[in-house]
């Protein structure tokens, strides 16, 4: 017993000074690129570390630390994944039934498309329509529904199912099948379904949960110097491509229950561990840096990637939720 005591007390004090080496890396990154402020946690066999660095904001700074909310971008995409999974457990949706099951009224710029395009082609970036498209549709819970109705008019660029091109658009239908299924907004349907079980207190969609905590900015970097990037919030009928907010400890807990087997801390179960080794599988083929996709989640890297890796890239911000699921081996 005194030796497995020894050698655990070697294993934490050499994380330890690895994580110092990466924090020291990351600040002088964060300094060379002008980054005003950054939080970085790791995870390792049971320990969370979890380390803010510089400031929310230049204009009005404070200091970054792990309690600090961040816009996490597209890494809500995976939730999108994990709620879509819980409702085909619930009979509720299946993967690869014709959208046109939940949204009779489904219209795409080609009538084709419109009637085989399913909720794996949407999780799995090979609708084939323009996946960049923003539009501001208001605050109201009719945001989405509206945002679906302009989808309509994007051109399709390549074949249905063929060819993997990332789209932020198919998740505005994602999130509007999850809203008629459930009879839910699709934010209330996430903090039921997904942020609630998993304990996830500090995780919000809106600006007004987000005001009164300490939350960072987004800032652009011109000529070496970097300001605020306005607006902060993304338009509401992007929350399932893009809005939720949260801090890194919130991330270790959905950390924890992807690397789990599928139920929560007190035990429930959310998914079975059949649903959980599916999201893992690739699908698809990808492109040079992103090698491989999974229903909700991509991975970067030079092998096949599972499901749980997710990077995020905006205007205002980057974020990048990793996990290392048992033999899977991967690089970023």
């Amino acid at each position: 017993m005194q030796g497995e005591r020894v050698n655990q007390e070697e294993s934490v004090e050499q994380m330890d000074a690895r994580f110092e080496e990466l924090c020291a890396q990351v600040e002088s990154e964060r300094e060379r690129l002008h980054v005003p402020g950054a939080v970085v946690g790791v995870m390792f066999e049971g320990e969370e570390q979890i380390r803010g660095f510089g400031v929310t904001s230049v204009d009005h700074p404070l200091a970054v630390d792990a309690t600090t909310l961040f816009q996490i971008g597209s890494i809500t995409k995976t939730f999108v994944g994990t709620l879509i999974m819980r409702l085909v457990e619930q009979s509720k949706v299946a993967l690869d039934a014709p959208l046109r099951t939940y949204l009779p009224d489904l219209r795409m710029s080609g009538e084709a498309v419109a009637e085989q395009v399913t909720l794996r082609h949407l999780l799995t970036h090979t609708g084939g329509w323009v996946g960049d498209y923003f539009d501001d549709c208001g605050i109201g819970e009719d945001a989405l529904a509206t945002m679906v109705a302009r989808v309509a008019d994007l051109p399709q660029l390549t074949p249905l199912g063929e060819i993997w091109s990332y789209n932020n658009s198919g998740f505005y239908l994602a999130g509007r099948v999850i809203e008629v299924v459930t009879g839910k907004p699709f934010e209330t349907a996430m903090q039921e379904m997904i942020l609630d079980p998993l304990g996830m207190k500090q995780s919000f969609f809106f600006a007004h949960d987000v005001i009164t905590r300490r939350f960072a900015v987004g800032h652009i970097v011109k000529e070496e110097k970097a300001e605020i990037a306005i607006p902060w919030a993304i338009g509401r009928a992007a929350h399932p491509a893009g809005g939720l907010i949260c801090t890194a400890g919130d991330l270790f807990r959905y950390a924890r229950f992807h690397a789990g087997d599928g139920t929560t801390e007190d035990g429930t179960r959310l998914l079975t561990p059949e649903s959980l080794a599916q999201m893992r599988i690739p699908q698809c083929a990808a492109g040079a840096s992103v090698r491989s996709v999974s229903p909700g989640l991509l991975r970067v890297g030079r092998r096949r990637v599972s499901w749980v890796m997710a990077a995020a890239r905006t205007v205002r911000s980057r974020s990048l939720f990793s996990l290392r699921i048992a033999v899977s081996r991967w690089s970023s």
